[in-house]
């Protein structure tokens, strides 16, 4: 398909005709749009929703705790210590189909996200009049892979945690089934079956629901990210908001799992590099979207692509409102 064809498609597909365009209907309506995060592991999600916390947004949530399961019989929000939550999980497909059947916008979820790693399943989520705004954070995709393999490696309170990585070298990561291959891409086109060929078409299509479709943050560039984000969105811009925001995107990155990085002319980053061509080239694309499009698109709209440099994230004192 041609460029135009290609525009064509996405357009009217049944999915993704679900996602309000980027630069369409701005102001954000909340009446009639709900934030859409594609969580890419590894690639700042943690943080993100640290921040989603503090703008008193409720996310959808995996998991059980009293008065909070996500097995109930009904959708309801959770205030838990740290923050609002729904008791629906957008991450696995019964729970997809589990918010469908209940009904997540018949409930009244103040400043409702919907979060999730199943970008394309969960689109069947939202309807004609309740649409979604997709935003994700991207990463370079070797340094995510990388970084992947040394959280696998002590992260054993994760449902996916596999004790063979940990016995296994980088190197040796790159070249297993465990390291998967373009998984960016394949999750924005529906394409998970690892024996599936990831073709130049299926690239394309990734690229032109970037294109269209997402708003694009960069953890290398978080603090402008969240910035970009709040703006986007409309939401609160109080200086506690403000400072939360520098917070979690400057000095209190979470989940970061230090750990050391080979030189890019290594044979553990060809190997990963090689498994990830179609993902590193849509990476490349996303990043002449967020400079050379989205940046002046956000310039004019919004002015100052910044937190006020007054605003000190390590305080917490109250607002005068």
């Amino acid at each position: 398909m041609g460029p135009a064809e290609l525009a064509e498609y996405v357009a009217n597909h049944a999915q993704y005709r679900n996602l309000v365009n980027f630069d369409e209907d701005l102001p954000f309506d909340a009446s009639s749009q709900v934030p859409y995060l594609f969580h890419i592991h590894k690639s700042g999600g943690s943080s993100m929703k640290l921040m989603l916390t503090c703008m008193g947004l409720t996310q959808t949530r995996r998991g059980s705790s009293e008065g909070c399961d996500d097995q109930d019989d009904s959708i309801h929000a959770c205030p838990l210590v740290w923050g609002t939550v729904v008791n629906a999980d957008a991450s696995s497909p019964r729970g997809i189909a589990r918010i469908k059947k209940l009904g997540i916008f018949d409930v009244d979820l103040p400043k409702l996200v919907i979060t999730t790693s199943r970008v394309y399943e969960a689109l069947s989520i939202f309807t004609p009049q309740h649409r979604g705004r997709l935003f994700l954070i991207l990463r370079d995709p070797v340094e995510r892979a990388i970084s992947k393999y040394y959280y696998n490696q002590i992260a054993t309170w994760e449902r996916n945690y596999n004790p063979a990585v940990g016995n296994m070298t980088l190197i040796e990561f790159a070249q297993s089934r465990f390291c998967h291959d373009n998984w960016i891409t394949r999750r924005l086109i529906h394409k998970m079956n690892p024996l599936a060929t990831i073709t130049p078409g299926d690239l394309r299509l990734a690229k032109e629901i970037l294109r269209q479709k997402a708003l694009i943050l960069l953890l290398s560039d978080l603090e402008q990210s969240s910035y970009r984000m709040i703006r986007y969105f409309g939401w609160g811009m109080t200086k506690n908001q403000q400072r939360c925001g520098r917070r979690y995107s400057t000095i209190e990155v979470v989940n970061n799992n230090p750990h050391p990085m080979p030189s890019k002319d290594s044979a553990e980053w060809a190997a990963i590099r090689d498994k990830n061509l179609m993902d590193v080239e849509l990476y490349r694309y996303a990043l002449e979207l967020y400079h050379d499009y989205q940046g002046p698109f956000f310039a004019e709209k919004f002015g100052p692509l910044s937190f006020p440099e007054a605003v000190d994230p390590t305080r917490d004192e109250e607002d005068a409102q």
